[in-house]
Parts: structure tokens; C-alpha cells; sequence
């Protein structure tokens, strides 16, 4: 699963009716999608600073990478 940011002032429309109209899901719930487990804080903020992160320098994320990485990193640190 990747995300990016809108590419026009269309795509950030329909973004937005999206999350207005509830279609849209949580980090922890893409996360939990993703893992079948339910994330902790420290995933889901690490996750959250990856997504502004790339944000800020308009590249194209893939979030399972990042979850994956992220389980790596914590099982090499255990």
C-alpha cells in the first residue's frame, strides 16, 4: 500500500469528501490492516513521521515497507 500527496486540486477534493464523508481509515487501522495485529502508539507515530516526512519531500511511500522496516529495526534493538 503507497501513498503520495493529491497531484491536482481534483485528487485533494475527492481526498477530502473522503475523509469528511468517513471513507477514509486511521493509520492504526491501515497498520492493523497490514500486520492483523493492532499497532502500538510508537508504531502508529513512527509511521505518522515517516508519512510528513515524505510529505515534505513529495516522494511516494510505501507503508508496508515502513511497518516492516520499523519490526526489523525493533526486533535487532530486543
Amino acid at each position: 500500500m503507497t501513498v503520495r500527496q493529491p497531484a491536482d486540486d481534483d485528487e485533494l477534493r475527492k481526498a477530502m469528501i473522503a475523509i469528511v464523508t468517513g471513507r477514509s481509515k486511521s493509520i492504526a487501522e491501515v497498520i492493523e490492516e497490514i500486520t492483523g495485529e493492532a499497532p502500538t502508539e510508537e508504531q502508529v507515530e513512527a509511521v505518522r513521521n515517516r508519512l510528513h516526512m515524505a510529505q515534505e519531500d513529495g516522494v511516494q511511500l510505501d507503508i508496508a515497507e515502513i511497518i516492516e522496516s520499523l519490526n526489523t529495526m525493533a526486533d535487532e534493538w530486543a
